[in-house]
């Protein structure tokens, strides 16, 4: 017995040495040294197939091989035998084919399973000789579902259960061998959008996230807003900005996705509101509402037609015209075109609905901003449900502000508009509430006081601070002017500034929300300058540097003026438009009106010396002319090269306007005058203002009955 085991463990040793093994799908070919031992068969008891060996021998090698098919290749599995022959004994058999002596395995096709898992068919040649079951490095077992211990199993297609993972791994086989692979490919099906929430659905995505990368557009998305990776979901926390196609792909464990096309749409969340009879403004704001490209969108409420003034990311303005009567105007689609890709979102307009904005309290005034709040006649305004009766409402031209002084001391009610159609209700509570000393701040800034009202005794010690939008604060200083803290007086060094700045107003617990106006400068007068230039002269020293960053415009011809001829100190010019028959002079700054001068009888004079210096062959027409108007004297005021707010003159305009932020702002009245002159027109009829300016006379001097001291100019 000690003999036999010896001559095995011989046979073993000298097999394992040297032997080398090549297999392929035609054959399985073993190569031995001239002196070593072979096999000379297999056998596969279960599927009763035997295989013997046609060996060749060189002078040193034997080269034993058998030819192989696919219907051999099936049988290979289940228990195995072999004959060995040992040189200098004989041929021995039922000899266990020796595992880590077989073929190496031929996997065909490529074997990629899915990240997930699941049973996964593995094909190939010699994959069970010997085994049952392979290893996926380091030490994840693949075991091997197929019955291959049934006679009919097909040893060339096994069905295997795979856990699933990501990126290449390896199989390997006890003969040592071994089979890299990677997975199926990562597949994109389907992509949708709610809000900034991407979500992508499809295949072999792997589930860590540190083996993905989501690339949009070729730019690669910051791992952080991957909210989850799944083998077939992944959610993404990301924004696209822009209105636009956008290509997408994901690239899992070294695999690229399909490249994905997708639609990233408008998206309109909220809409205001305007009046169908006037028109006007609408807002829409949301996503994705205005292309990389800059292209303007195409916007619809309804079958009407909203012109875009403005658009951005977020929001898009356009004015629509008004809406004929009869029209429908409740329940409207807005529809929104960006470079050809439509929203498909219903958000719905309605015209004529009062909606209330935003409330701030203002001097002691009520001051609403929304849209439709009606007219002063027609709105109504109700507190806890209560008509309010005893007020004067004030609403602007574009129905988007709205003015009123409570009539009683208002506690924290319900508020809420009636126009025929009722508003939203907000909160209102005016019980604390201050005001300036001043009705309007220096744009140079200044030190003024600031009342506080109904102060909680908590807070009679406190320091009230101002906060603006900035960030900005102020802090009050006491100017100790009464022992009466409930109402009291503090002082404040408000900056520099322009236009209307909201702020909070806080002491102790007590707070509310407010704004302060910087005044506009006042024109004192205009006339005609060389060259048809208008000068306009007042004080302007502390505006010289808002004209230089671009925050004051002139209105003038029925437009504004991005910037004068020239601003100093004393006076701007600017070049002189004689289309026009009446026209008007106002500065806008920071978007604040200023006062108006109505300039007709500036151009008038101008106009009348073009048509006399082109049409010298009109001379009888022009006389009639003074005649009418030497007629009409009593009646009308003759227009005059200058017009000039301090003089004490007839009112013949006065209306309220409104700027483009919708602020309130009433004109100066116009006026005309006349000058006596003594002496001034014997054998002229003009005169020259130096060096070149025409000053023409327009009385009728050619009548037997005119008054050659006192001319309009």
């Amino acid at each position: 017995m000690k003999a036999i085991f010896f001559i095995c463990f011989i046979i073993i040793f000298k097999f394992c040495c040297s032997l080398n093994i090549k297999s392929t799908k035609e054959s399985i070919v073993y190569q031995y040294d001239i002196d070593e031992d072979y096999y000379s068969k297999w056998s596969f008891a279960l599927t009763g197939l035997e295989l013997e060996f046609n060996c060749v021998n060189s002078s040193v090698v034997r080269t034993c091989s058998i030819p192989m098919d696919e219907l051999t290749a099936k049988k290979l599995h289940g228990p195995t035998s072999s004959c060995l022959y040992y040189i200098g004994y004989k041929n021995i058999c039922d000899v266990q084919i020796n595992p880590k002596k077989t073929p190496t395995p031929i996997v065909e096709p490529e074997f990629r399973p899915p990240t997930k898992g699941g049973n996964v068919l593995i094909q190939g040649y010699y994959l069970v000789i010997g085994a049952s079951s392979f290893t996926i490095y380091p030490s994840e077992i693949l075991s091997i579902i197929s019955e291959i211990d049934s006679v009919n199993s097909d040893a060339t297609n096994l069905t295997a259960l795979y856990k699933g993972g990501c990126g290449p791994r390896s199989l390997i086989w006890k003969n040592g061998n071994n089979y890299t692979f990677n997975h199926a490919s990562p597949s994109i099906q389907s992509l949708s959008v709610n809000d900034s929430l991407i979500l992508i659905n499809g295949d072999n995505f792997c589930n860590v996230k540190e083996m993905v990368d989501i690339f949009m557009d070729e730019i690669k998305v910051d791992k952080q807003s991957i909210e989850l990776v799944d083998h077939e979901i992944i959610k993404l926390n990301f924004n696209q900005q822009y209105c636009k196609w956008v290509e997408i792909k994901i690239v899992s464990g070294g695999l690229v996705s399909n490249v994905f096309k997708k639609e990233f749409k408008p998206n309109p969340i909220k809409i205001n509101t305007v009046p169908s009879d006037i028109g006007g403004i609408i807002i829409i704001e949301g996503q994705r509402l205005s292309s990389s490209i800059k292209s303007t969108p195409l916007v619809k409420i309804g079958n009407y037609s909203c012109i875009v003034i403005s658009s951005t990311i977020n929001r898009i303005e356009c004015n629509i015209k008004p809406i004929p009567k009869g029209s429908i105007l409740k329940d409207l689609i807005v529809s929104i075109s960006i470079d050809g890709i439509k929203n498909d979102n219903k958000l719905l307009f309605s015209f004529d609905t009062p909606f209330i904005s935003d409330i701030l309290i203002t001097q002691g005034i009520i001051k609403i901003n929304g849209d439709c709040l009606g007219t002063n006649s027609s709105t109504q305004i109700y507190i806890d449900d209560v008509l309010q009766t005893n007020i004067t409402i004030n609403v602007n031209e574009k129905q988007t502000i709205l003015l009123f002084q409570p009539s009683i001391q208002i506690k924290k009610s319900k508020l809420y508009l009636k126009n025929e159609i009722k508003s939203n209700e907000v909160i209102l509570d005016s019980s604390f509430y201050g005001k300036f000393s001043e009705s309007y701040i220096s744009v140079d800034g200044q030190l003024v006081n600031y009342t506080l009202y109904n102060i909680n005794q908590v807070n009679y010690n406190k320091i009230p601070i101002i906060k603006f939008l900035n960030n900005i604060t102020i802090s009050g200083i006491d100017i100790k002017n009464s022992t009466e803290y409930s109402t009291h007086t503090y002082s404040f060094q408000i900056p520099n500034g322009c236009g209307r700045k909201e702020f909070f107003i806080s002491i102790g617990d007590q707070g509310f929300r407010s704004e302060l106006y910087y005044g506009t400068p006042k024109i004192r007068n205009c006339s005609i300058g060389i060259n048809q230039m208008i000068v306009c002269n007042g004080n302007f020293e502390s505006y010289v540097g808002l004209y230089n960053d671009d925050e004051i415009q002139i209105h003038f011809s029925n437009e504004f003026l991005k910037k004068p001829s020239s601003f100093d100190k004393n006076s701007f010019s600017f070049p002189s438009n004689i289309q026009n028959n009446i026209t008007e002079i106002f500065l806008q700054v920071c978007n604040e009106l200023s006062e108006i001068i109505i300039v007709d009888s500036i151009l008038e004079p101008l106009k009348n010396l073009t048509i006399n210096n082109n049409n010298n062959n009109n001379n009888n027409n022009n006389n009639n002319n003074n005649n009418n108007n030497n007629n009409n004297n009593n009646n009308n005021n003759n227009n005059t090269s200058q017009f000039d707010s301090t003089t004490n003159e007839k009112q013949i305009y006065n209306e309220t306007y409104e700027s483009s932020d919708n602020s309130f702002y009433t004109s100066s009245n116009h006026k005309n005058y006349n000058d006596n002159i003594n002496s001034a027109i014997i054998g002229a009829s003009s005169f020259t203002i130096y060096p070149s300016e025409i000053l023409l006379i327009i009385s009728e001097i050619d009548s037997v009955n005119s008054d050659a001291t006192n001319k309009n100019k």
